[in-house]
Order: structure tokens, then C-alpha cells, then sequence
């Protein structure tokens, strides 16, 4: 509390007490007190005033000689009010302001509280983000130094020609400003299959040229994708076909794949090869149909045991399949 506060407060509770214990002159007190001033030989007091002479006169002359509760009551009141006004009494300065509370306050040009940042339209400082600031506002400006011209920003926040700058120039396919191989545009040049880079989320891979894991169109080579690549080592690809009987294309994508003349019994398509015939036998060139050799017989049924009966000399197949000699069966002919 400032001292002359402390001083005031302090004069004004004496009065009180003073009112309080009847010191202050009433008409009863002020009689005997100017009886006793007499005989004293002291200075009397002003009776309507209640100070002797010389003294300095109260700031109410009127009420100090009153005596009244009302007066002690009022003069309580005051003094409790000037306590109160003096403890809640502050410097008068405004509050502090703080950058960043989301709170225009102060010399602020803006505050956008925690999206204030050195690329957002409210700069870390609370200031409108411009160029020429130094620093490059998102979206807007391509670069900014602060208006340092003669290097690689202009004055206006742009790029000065040249691949990179954001800008479509003459000789440029596109220009994105900045420097990712994987996008769309690569070096100011649209992004195709066969320029060595992989382009995100649209090609697997991209070596150039095809290679035994890349396909020409820039997919991962595998047999069974519908795309002939050569240097995996595939003759075909005819996808879901591959591997289906005289489809023309194997399992593998490495040969014509299962046929008729490849060498091998395909069964159930084929019943029988040319090149390997049952025995004594020969094959259709359909690999369906066999044909027994002279005086033989496919009495079993069986194509893997071919025409098994030598029917000249077989006494249960004499001559022809469940015919039966009594003795010995020669030149297709039982004996008698």
C-alpha cells in the first residue's frame, strides 16, 4: 500500500475511535473540557469546531463535533471503503499479450493460435504472412527471402525461369516445383514407362528396359499375366490358358505346352503318341485311335499293354480275342 494511503486509513480509524469512546466533543464534553482548559490556564477549545486554536481544521468541522452513531456509522464506512478501493487497485497497465492464445490483441495483425506458423497465412510473430516477409506462404508463394533480388527468388515470390520453378516454360512438359522422381513429373517431363523412374502408385517397376523381372509396360514380369516377356524367358502367355491341352501355350510360358505329337500321353485328351506308340501298334495322328500290327490283338483293353495277343499262336485267342483251341492254336488256327 503507497504510504500516504497507510496515513490516510490510520487518520481515519483514530476518528473513529475517538467518536466511539465519547472523546469527541458533544454537549456535555465540550463543557467540561472547556472548564478544565480554564482552570488550566490552557487555551480553550472552540466548542464548535472541537480544536483549540492553532490547530489545523478537519476536512468536516461540522461532523466531528456531532457525537452521533450515525457520524461514527458513516466515518466507518468510509474508512472501510478506501481500505477495499486501495487493496484492489492495480498498476492501470493492460495485460500482457501473448502470440499465439488465438486472441487479435495488442500491435497483432492476426493470431490463429496453434496454426500460426512460418508457412500459414498468420506467421509465428502474429503477422500477416506477405512476400517479402521471408517467409514463403504455402500454396501461394513458391519462395521468399525477404525481397532479396538477384538470386534465385524475384521480388514477387515467384521462381525466375527454369525447370523447378512451378511454372510451365518454353522447352518444359510440366514443371511441378520440386524435385520427387516418383510423381508425375520428373525433370519438368511427364512421367512415361521407360524413363528409369518408378512413378508412385502407377508403375511396379521401370529399369529403362524390359527386363526377366520388369515387363515392357512397366508391371513386374510373372508367367500367367497375359504379357509375352522374352527375357524372363516365356514363348507365350496366354494367362489363365496357359497349361490347357492344345492351348499352345505351357504351364510355365516356356513351351506350346500339352498337344498332340508332343511326345507325351495327355490324358484324358489323348490315348495314345505317334513317336510312342503301345506295342504292336501304331497312333493316329489324332492321338486317338490305335491300330494293331498284323496277328496281334488288344484283347485287354489296356492302351499301356497295346495290342498284347499274338493271336496265331494264343490257344485262349486263336486267330481272334476269347478264342479257345482245346490243344494248340498255330497260325491263327486251332489244332485238331
Amino acid at each position: 500500500m503507497h504510504p500516504r494511503h497507510r496515513t490516510l486509513v490510520l487518520l481515519a480509524l483514530l476518528g473513529c475511535k475517538f467518536d466511539a469512546t465519547g472523546l469527541g466533543a458533544d454537549s456535555s464534553g465540550a463543557a467540561a473540557t472547556s472548564t478544565s482548559a480554564t482552570s488550566t490556564g490552557a487555551a480553550p477549545i472552540d466548542t464548535s469546531t472541537g480544536v483549540g486554536p492553532g490547530a489545523a481544521p478537519t476536512s468536516d468541522p461540522s461532523a466531528s463535533g456531532s457525537g452521533s452513531a450515525s457520524d461514527s456509522a458513516t466515518t466507518t464506512a468510509t474508512a472501510t471503503a478506501t481500505v477495499t478501493a486501495t487493496a484492489t487497485d492495480t498498476s492501470g497497465e493492460p495485460p500482457p499479450v501473448i502470440c499465439g492464445d488465438g486472441e487479435i490483441a495488442g500491435d497483432e495483425a492476426c493470431d490463429d493460435g496453434s496454426d500460426n506458423g512460418p508457412t500459414k497465412p498468420c506467421t509465428s510473430a502474429c503477422a500477416a504472412n506477405i512476400c517479402g516477409d521471408g517467409f514463403p506462404l504455402a500454396g501461394d508463394e513458391a519462395c521468399d527471402d525477404g525481397n532479396d533480388d538477384g538470386d534465385g527468388c524475384r521480388n514477387d515470390c515467384t521462381l525466375p525461369p527454369g525447370c523447378g520453378n512451378g511454372k510451365i516454360d518454353d522447352g518444359e512438359q510440366c514443371d511441378d516445383g520440386n524435385l520427387v522422381d516418383t510423381d508425375a513429373c520428373i525433370a519438368c517431363k511427364k512421367a512415361v514407362c521407360g524413363d528409369g523412374y518408378v512413378q508412385q502408385n502407377v508403375e511396379s517397376c521401370d529399369g529403362g528396359i524390359e527386363t526377366s523381372e520388369c515387363n515392357g509396360d512397366c508391371s513386374l514380369a510373372m508367367c500367367g499375366d497375359l504379357k509375352f516377356n522374352p527375357s524372363a524367358g516365356e514363348t507365350c502367355d496366354l494367362g489363365p490358358k496357359n497349361g490347357i491341352y492344345d492351348s499352345g501355350c505351357a504351364a510355365d510360358c516356356k513351351g506350346p505346352g500339352p498337344t498332340c505329337g508332343d511326345g507325351m500321353v495327355d490324358a484324358p485328351d489323348e490315348k495314345c503318341e505317334p513317336a510312342i506308340p503301345p506295342p504292336n501298334s501304331t497312333c493316329a495322328a489324332t492321338c486317338q485311335t490305335i491300330s494293331c500290327a498284323d496277328h496281334h490283338a488288344d484283347c485287354d483293353q489296356k492302351l499301356a499293354t497295346g495290342c498284347e495277343i499274338d493271336t496265331d499262336n494264343d490257344k485262349y485267342n486263336c486267330g481272334e480275342c476269347g478264342k479257345k483251341c482245346l490243344v494248340d492254336c498255330t497260325d491263327g488256327g486251332c489244332s485238331l
